[in-house]
């Protein structure tokens, strides 16, 4: 079996056939294999963390991929993120920052289609069975039920030796590293200095935080069971929970932690309710009306850490988690997929143009720079997780940058682009020092808050700012204009950094 113009992908999870079906809709000419030792269908409703996409991997999903339609029909929408702080049994007397005002929705007949800019939830064994069966339409090779039992690294070629269902030699021009997180002869990966413990699990049916309580000015706020369709974050002190409703009549429940605060993590779904009971003994009442999923139980320790060397002018590249994983709060590893496996088609584009390799160098910079960002949020934050007004303040900022600069430029095609990158480095570099500023802010919580403390409703859009960030990653146009938009949300996030800092 040869691929003399290929590309082989070992791991056939989200990274990997995301990227198997990039490349073929960009390069039809393309001979792309996918070794997976797994055989799909896979079973649906098993628990996986990344079930709940943010606006830039959902736009890749969408757009780049083309999985529009399926997302629509077979998965769910999303409707935001939510942030809820405290644990009074009456949730009308919690802090709640998120989507409330369904006006910018876009809602047919009753059902709300999402936002804007689209987001879902999703079961990830039924999405990565409809990848793997998109791949093969579009030509891809998988080879299931196989494992690479040795490699012999090449530039000029790479020789694979297979074992299961389709052993024997494969040779391939480009190899892709898209499974676990620590590659055979790559060096290891380097810390980030953020870590977390994560423990999660499936419960049968819903979990609606919109109905946790009675008082009309709770019920009144957003239309019934809308809620329920956002990711739900439910935050303490060192400490949050999610909840994410599935397509496949399920809801994900997790917690994080950081290991510097709270020092006890559940080893089993009995420990798992009593750490619920003890720090929110509402969520554990109506947890108690459910049942786990069964065999469905999970617990890790996670750190944030980044591949040395993602991609190698002597054409092999890591992607996915074995490329970089920093947290779970905002989901941003479909993003980090997003932009591992960008980066990794312009590559093979410009080697099969050119017949050279070239450009690594400036892949590596790019996902570093935003692997970095990304922990740069998250250090040393979960302390302050119990108060209202830092987690209130540090949402919106948060958010800002996000749609206005990571968001923004990967939906205009620009993240990737090395030349535009440094077009607009001054304004990088202005962003970088105010965000280290802000985020010491937040974690020494010295804060001047954007949002009032206690029990109160915060409307995410209702800060014309952040919406200015929001609605300009939607607005398509030419160069000149997204640099515009993107001074015009720095200049915003300087004046607000300012109010936050006390100094305005």
């Amino acid at each position: 079996m040869r691929q003399a113009n290929g590309v082989t992908i070992i791991g056939g999870g989200l990274a990997g056939l995301t990227l198997a079906l990039q490349l073929v809709r960009r390069l039809p000419e393309l001979e792309v294999a996918v070794v997976d030792p797994q055989r799909r269908p896979a079973p649906e409703r098993r628990a996986t963390v990344g079930e709940s996409f943010s606006e830039l991997g959902a736009h890749y999903l969408r757009d780049v991929i083309g999985l529009a339609d399926h997302l629509e029909a077979r998965q769910l929408p999303k409707f935001g993120l939510r942030f809820i702080v405290g644990d009074e049994d009456d949730f009308a007397d919690r802090f709640e920052l998120g989507v409330l005002d369904t006006r910018i929705c876009q809602i047919e007949g009753g059902r709300l289609l999402g936002l804007p800019l689209r987001t879902h939830q999703v079961d990830r064994a039924r999405l990565e069975n409809e990848l793997a069966v998109r791949c093969v339409a579009a030509g891809v090779e998988l080879l299931e039920g196989s494992r690479v039992e040795d490699i012999q690294m090449d530039s000029a070629g790479h020789r694979l030796e297979l074992t299961g269902d389709h052993a024997g030699q494969l040779q391939t021009r480009w190899v892709v590293f898209a499974a676990g997180t620590q590659i055979p002869g790559r060096e290891p990966q380097r810390s980030l200095g953020h870590r977390t413990r994560a423990a999660w699990v499936r419960v049968e049916g819903a979990l609606d935080v919109g109905a946790w309580s009675t008082r009309a000015e709770f019920l009144g706020r957003t239309p019934p069971g809308y809620r329920r369709l956002s990711t739900t974050h439910l935050l303490g002190k060192g400490y949050w929970v999610w909840l994410i409703p599935l397509p496949s009549d399920v809801t994900s429940v997790g917690i994080v932690s950081d290991p510097d605060v709270v020092d006890v993590m559940p080893r089993d779904y009995g420990e798992f309710e009593k750490w619920i009971a003890d720090r929110d003994p509402r969520l554990a009442r109506e947890l108690s009306s459910t049942r786990p999923v069964e065999g469905d139980w999970h617990a890790a320790d996670l750190e944030a850490a980044v591949a040395p060397t993602c991609f190698s002018d002597d054409r092999w590249a890591v992607i996915g988690q074995a490329a970089a994983f920093v947290d779970v709060l905002y989901s941003p590893g479909t993003d980090l997929i997003a932009l591992g496996n960008t980066l990794v088609t312009d590559l093979v584009e410009r080697d099969l143009a050119t017949g050279r390799p070239s450009g690594s160098a400036a892949a590596n910079r790019i996902f570093h720079g935003f692997a970095e960002g990304l922990a740069e949020i998250y250090r040393g934050q979960y302390a302050n997780f119990g108060r209202s007004e830092i987690v209130g303040t540090k949402v919106l900022w948060d958010s800002a940058l996000y749609f206005g600069f990571n968001a923004m430029l990967f939906r205009h095609g620009l993240s990737t682009d090395a030349r535009f990158l440094s077009r607009i480095k001054p304004e990088l570099l202005t962003l970088r020092a105010l965000q280290g500023r802000i985020q010491a802010r937040f974690r020494r919580g010295e804060i001047v808050p954007l949002v009032p403390s206690g029990n109160a409703t915060v409307e995410w859009g209702s800060f014309d700012w952040m919406m200015d960030a929001y609605f300009g990653a939607e607005r398509q146009g030419d160069d000149a204009r997204v640099v515009a938009q993107l001074r015009s949300v720095l200049a915003s996030l300087e004046r607000i950094g300012r109010r936050i800092e006390g100094t305005a």
